[in-house]
């Protein structure tokens, strides 16, 4: 009998044993492999770990372009990631895949979801939530307080309309005999994103409800008469388009006055021409009906297939954390996706990134429709037609929606 009790304990005692400490296990793979991003993710998951003791956290590191084939390629054989970071434009297509989790039932799960505004919108599909944004990039008026200055304008009071940002950019566009020398605004034709911006700010939406294309509508026909009058009719900015200079965008060489620019384009005039960078004021876009101004973001999204829901709820929970995406955004150089980042040192003292921030009350972005990378890449091509005057606004997206429509 001793024996048998004592078999009994030691089995009971391996049993609780396994069960105090196995843990559960939850594969994370992020977009990149900079080493700064590498040693500060070490950083993050070793920390959640110490809090954590139940859960084991593997991560690796997948390069940008690599990712969606790599993606595609595990799901196809049932062992991809519990949860992978990707572009917002994604979401719409590994859903229709059947791919990801929604992520409605599991709020509760995160800090402050509040706290990402009206950006969290950018994982919604579909009416469920499947993408929490972490990092982003987005698009502010930038000028050139020198040649506001040359032009006889006021370098304190930027554009605020359509009709004064034409003006504005006549009044800057530079002369040497018939060539352009200064080009008033840098358009980026065929830049889908500018000419979005002026859609957008005039009440345009890219789709209905039921993912049918609206480009077409009375605000894209005059969005992109507009955005075509300022090159062909105003000559504000060259036919042949702007090229970089020693590899510096045209406003920080000095061949655009003002541009649509995005935190990077800032970021490089920082750090390779800081005379120049000390000259670049930010502005929100001009409004037509209203402000808007062009957002992107890369977030998590956690994959229906994953074996361990509750524990990577929790590793996803940290990783959109206040602290956590501070972390991730400042490594990364992004504009981080929670208001609350302005109240962080290495932010809200960057008046650059500030205004980033701030800009987000702006923003739209990419449309969650599953076939939107080749509706974009159409959208483009007629736009370019409309703007060289081989097409008339109407016609170029009276045709592209014709188009798109043949992706659905």
């Amino acid at each position: 009998m001793r024996t048998g009790l004592k078999v009994l304990f030691v089995l009971a005692s391996v049993l609780i044993a396994v069960t105090v400490f196995s843990k559960d296990t939850v594969l994370v793979w992020f977009a990149g492999t900079d080493k700064s991003l590498v040693d500060c993710v070490d950083r993050l998951i070793k920390d959640f770990e110490k809090r954590n003791p139940d859960i084991d956290v593997e991560v690796e590191f997948i390069p940008w372009g690599e990712l969606s084939v790599k993606l595609t390629t595990a799901f196809a054989g049932g062992i991809g990631p519990d949860i992978f970071m990707h572009g917002q434009a994604a979401v719409a297509g590994f859903v229709e895949n059947g791919v990801l989790m929604p992520l409605d039932n599991h709020l509760d799960a995160f800090e402050d979801i509040k706290d990402f505004g009206d950006v969290i919108e950018t994982g919604r599909y579909k009416g469920n939530l499947y993408f929490i944004p972490i990092y982003g990039t987005g698009r502010l008026l930038a000028y050139r307080t020198d040649l506001f200055e040359k032009a006889g304008l006021d370098p304190t009071e930027p554009p605020m309309t359509w009709e004064q940002l034409k003006e504005y950019a006549i009044k800057l566009t530079e002369w040497e005999g018939n060539r352009m020398k200064v080009a008033g605004i840098d358009l980026e034709v065929p830049s889908q994103q500018v000419w979005g911006t002026f859609f957008v700010s005039n009440g345009g939406e890219f789709f209905n409800e039921r993912f049918e294309p609206t480009f077409n509508s009375p605000q894209g026909i005059e969005a992109l008469e507009y955005y075509t009058d300022l090159v062909r009719k105003y000559r504000v900015y060259p036919e042949a388009g702007l090229t970089k200079v020693a590899n510096l965008d045209p406003i920080i060489a000095g061949t655009a006055a003002m541009a649509f620019v995005t935190a990077e384009t800032m970021a490089a005039a920082k750090k390779y021409a800081p005379d120049v960078y000390e000259k670049i004021r930010l502005s929100f876009p001009p409004a037509r009906v209203k402000r808007a101004t062009f957002y992107s973001f890369g977030g998590f999204m956690i994959s229906k297939s994953t074996k361990n829901p509750k524990a990577t709820v929790r590793v996803l929970s940290f990783l959109t954390s206040k602290s956590s995406i501070a972390e991730i955004s400042y490594v990364l150089g992004g504009i981080p996706a929670r208001k609350s980042a302005i109240n962080d040192p290495r932010f809200g003292s960057d008046p650059v990134i500030s205004m980033f921030i701030e800009g987000m009350k702006y923003a739209f972005w990419n449309p969650n429709v599953p076939f939107w990378t080749r509706a974009r890449d159409i959208l483009s091509q007629y736009i370019e037609r409309a703007v060289r005057g081989t097409m008339s606004p109407k016609e170029a997206l009276d045709k592209a929606v014709e188009e798109v429509r043949k992706l659905k």
